[in-house]
C-alpha cells in the first residue's frame, strides 16, 4: 500500500488539473504520476489494468482502491479528505446543484473541446466547425446565467465545481475567447478564480496553452495540406 495517494494525470488536461487543484485546495498530499500520451503510455498494460478506458486522471487511494473521472474523484477527495465540506457540500439541496454543474461541465462545456478535438485535430479541419461554435456559445450562455445567481458557480460559495467548470473553460478561452462584454459574469468570475487557485500559472494556464498548442498546430498542418 502507498503512504499516500497516487494521481495519474497529464497536464493538458482540464480534468487532471481539476484533481490536481482539488488536492492542492484541501490540503491532500498525492504523489504526482505523469502520464506521457505522446508515447502512448496511456495504452500501455500497466495503466490499462488501473483504467481500461485509457483516459486521465486516475487517483489511486491509500488502500489500493481505484477511482476514475475527474467528478468522482474531486468529489471523493474532498468528502475523505477535507477539513470542511464547503467544496462539496453535505447539504443535500447545495450538493444537488454542485452535481447539476458538474453534470453542465461534463455533458455541455467539455463537449465544446471533445467536438474541437474530434474535429480539429482528428478529423482533420483546418478552421473551427460552425457546430462546435454553437456548442460553445450554448455554454458561454449557461454558464453566465449560472454566475447571475452568485460569485461563483452554486451561489456565493467556491465548490468543486468551480474549479471543474474553470479548468475546461480557461482551455476553451484560449481558443475561442469569452466576450467579456456579452459575459461580464464570467469575466468577473474567471478573474476571481485566477486569484484564488493555486500555482494559477504553473498548473492551469500552463496545462490549458500546452493544449491550445496541440490544437492550432494540428489546425495549421491540416491547412498547410489542403
Amino acid at each position: 500500500m502507498s503512504t499516500k495517494p497516487v494521481l495519474y494525470y497529464a497536464l493538458f488536461s482540464p480534468p487532471a488539473r481539476a484533481c490536481i487543484l482539488t488536492a492542492k485546495l484541501i490540503g491532500l498530499d498525492v504523489e504526482l504520476k505523469a502520464v506521457d500520451f505522446s508515447k502512448k503510455e496511456h495504452l500501455s498494460d500497466e495503466f490499462l489494468k488501473l483504467n481500461p478506458q485509457h483516459q486521465i486522471p486516475v487517483f489511486v487511494d491509500t488502500d489500493g482502491e481505484v477511482y476514475v473521472d475527474s467528478h468522482a474523484i474531486i468529489c471523493f477527495m474532498v468528502s475523505k479528505y477535507g477539513k470542511t465540506d464547503q467544496l462539496y457540500a453535505k447539504d443535500l439541496k447545495r450538493r444537488a446543484h454542485i452535481d447539476h454543474r458538474l453534470h453542465y461541465e461534463n455533458g455541455v462545456l467539455f463537449h465544446v473541446i471533445k467536438d474541437i478535438v474530434a474535429r480539429n485535430i482528428y478529423g482533420g479541419e483546418a478552421e473551427y466547425n460552425k457546430r462546435s461554435l454553437e456548442l460553445c456559445q450554448n455554454a458561454y450562455d449557461t454558464l453566465e446565467h449560472f454566475l447571475k445567481q452568485g460569485s461563483f458557480v452554486v451561489g456565493n460559495e467556491l465548490s468543486v465545481a468551480d474549479i471543474s467548470i474553470h479548468t475546461t473553460l480557461i482551455t476553451l478561452d484560449l481558443l475561442l475567447p469569452v466576450d467579456r462584454q456579452r459575459y461580464p459574469k464570467i469575466g468577473d468570475w474567471l478573474q476571481r478564480m485566477q486569484q484564488l487557485l493555486p500555482d494559477y500559472e504553473e498548473v492551469n494556464l500552463k496545462g490549458a496553452k500546452a493544449l491550445q498548442q496541440r490544437i492550432e498546430g494540428c489546425m495549421a498542418e491540416h491547412k498547410s495540406k489542403s
